[in-house]
């Protein structure tokens, strides 16, 4: 006679399934990590690109007071009024890429290695979130590794990793994930957010807003989950009890979305009245910027057709809601919201743009060939039970016998799978490469010129920047590094043929100075009474 189980034995039995599975999470991630540094690690070679110098700048500008009320400000545009730097006025568009920006600057100036170490490590630590989100939504680890497999490092959205001027890619990705999966780690075990829990999503929500405006279209997917995962209701009471207790903190992030789009957009300088950044509403750009956002993503070789999009789209709804399976429901939904932000601004956006959108394709990828190796080992099952009926009747007839066949066969077949697309992720990534290492040369070059002058300008005094060439396409460039370089906010900055000087204000500038990539001239200085 078999003793029972005792409730301590119960429990060992569970604590050491739940280490098991601890070890196997543990074991993915270190592979997904690893496959993602065999991308990234190159990228540490690289610089600054052109215009990471403005965006380090103006948060230098604003400095780090200013720099922090804005991100608690979140719906105001504040203006740096340059201290008496230059004559244009300049906004803090996304005031949390100074929370990375100026920790790095103060400790370690303009080294471009610790800026690609953190953005790297940035990278690595999503990794992580997405993997925990995946595994929670789908309840499969072969699934989450797939779709973080997809995700982790895609070739058309190599800038993520090799330019520093996508952080707020980023940042916004990782805080946005971190956001979701917060709130679905409380909400998958059953209860709804006490008040410090709420106040921690809409946080990480505001964290993610403060980086980038594609953050705002959380507290829909926040909705849409509740709504996918609501029992029904059976009448108008329940339907209140739903919105009090589970649909409240969506709409709480969507009345902050409310206040921080109307700021933003109706404040004066708004990165809506730039014409890079003006939304055109249409039907045509909804579909057109959509299709090369799913072309890009699919590694097609050209653009889609748009009635092919809608196709595609109504498949993943058709598929999705056949299958009832909510979290496939979820990213159908996904793939059409969370691109709005940028889908009607021309020219069309993509590369870094498309981090958040990325996600949703992953995981239908992941579940769609999940699916396809659950159905092809049941009938490879089938074919053993109808083709060897007598010789394998004692093993196919153990049903515990069957289930580890087919679980061995599944993990075999996602190996593949992973294998094959980590063949074809390499291949494409040196078909498409980009000299990504070859980006922020020349922003390289200028910073050492000007510190090769050995200069240190007198505190307050003004200084005439002469460009010998054309160096960057965005002449305000020199002016960011000459500032950033001298690190001095009293200095008054002018360059040639930006800034409009009168007569007497160029004579009363105290430094000339000439300015190549290369090469750089003291033309006149207080130290130099005579140069002219």
């Amino acid at each position: 006679m078999v003793p029972p189980l005792t409730s301590r034995h119960m429990q060992s039995s569970e604590t050491e399934r739940a280490y098991r599975r601890f070890v196997f999470d543990a074991i993915c991630v270190a592979v997904l990590i690893a496959y993602f540094l065999h991308f990234a690690f190159p990228a540490l070679r690289g610089g600054f690109r052109e215009d990471e110098m403005m965006n380090m700048g103006i948060c230098w500008c604003v400095g780090a007071l200013k720099s922090l009320l804005a991100n608690l400000v979140f719906w105001k545009l504040f203006l740096c009024s340059g201290c008496g730097l230059y004559d244009l006025p300049l906004y803090l568009y996304r005031p949390g890429g100074a929370l990375y920006y100026l920790p790095l600057y103060h400790f370690f100036d303009l080294d471009p290695l610790p800026y690609r170490i953190v953005q790297i490590s940035i990278l690595v630590a999503s990794i992580l979130l997405v993997y925990y989100l995946s595994r929670r939504l789908a309840s499969s680890r072969r699934i989450a590794f797939l779709a973080v497999l997809a995700l982790c490092y895609h070739p058309r959205l190599a800038g993520l990793v090799f330019v520093g001027a996508f952080i707020y890619d980023v940042l916004c990705g990782f805080f946005y994930f971190a956001a979701l999966a917060y709130y679905v780690h409380i909400r998958e075990r059953g209860v709804s957010l006490q008040a410090v829990q709420l106040l921690g999503f809409l946080a990480l929500y505001l964290m993610a807003l403060n980086c980038k405006e594609m953050a705002v279209t959380l507290p829909v997917i926040v909705l849409i989950y509740e709504f996918l995962n609501s029992p029904g209701w059976t009448d108008w009471k329940a339907f209140l009890r739903w919105i009090r207790t589970s649909a409240a903190p969506s709409l709480i992030a969507g009345l902050l979305t409310v206040s921080y789009i109307y700021g933003k957009i109706h404040g004066s300088g708004s990165l809506a009245s730039l014409d890079p950044y003006r939304p055109e509403y249409s039907w045509h750009n909804f579909t057109a910027s959509n299709a090369k956002f799913v072309s890009q993503l699919l590694f097609a070789g050209h653009t889609i057709a748009p009635i092919a999009l809608l196709l595609l789209w109504a498949l993943v709804f058709i598929y999705a809601f056949l299958r009832r399976d909510r979290t496939l429901q979820l990213m159908a939904f996904w793939v059409v919201i969370v691109p709005l932000p940028v889908a009607f601004i021309v020219p069309v956006r993509g590369d870094a743009s498309l981090y958040l959108l990325l996600f949703g394709w992953a995981m239908i990828f992941a579940k769609v060939t999940f699916d396809l190796i659950t159905l092809v080992s049941k009938f490879l099952v089938f074919l053993g039970n109808r083709a060897l009926p007598a010789a394998t009747g004692a093993i196919i007839g153990d049903a515990s016998r069957k289930v580890s066949l087919r679980g061995g066969f599944r993990i075999v077949a996602t190996l593949l799978v992973a294998f094959a697309l980590a063949a074809f992720t390499q291949k494409e990534n040196q078909r498409v490469q980009v000299p990504w290492l070859n980006v922020g040369a020349k922003t390289s070059h200028v910073i050492h010129t000007f510190r090769s002058l050995g200069l240190r300008p007198l505190h307050g005094s003004s200084i005439l920047l002469l460009l010998k060439e054309n160096l960057f396409q965005n002449k305000w460039n020199v002016f960011f590094i000459a500032s950033l370089v001298w690190n001095d906010h009293s200095l008054r900055i002018w360059v040639e043929n930006v800034n409009e000087l009168t007569p007497q204000q160029q004579a009363d500038v105290d430094y000339i100075i000439s300015v190549s990539e290369f090469e750089a001239d003291v033309v006149r200085s207080p130290e130099l009474p005579n140069s002219d």
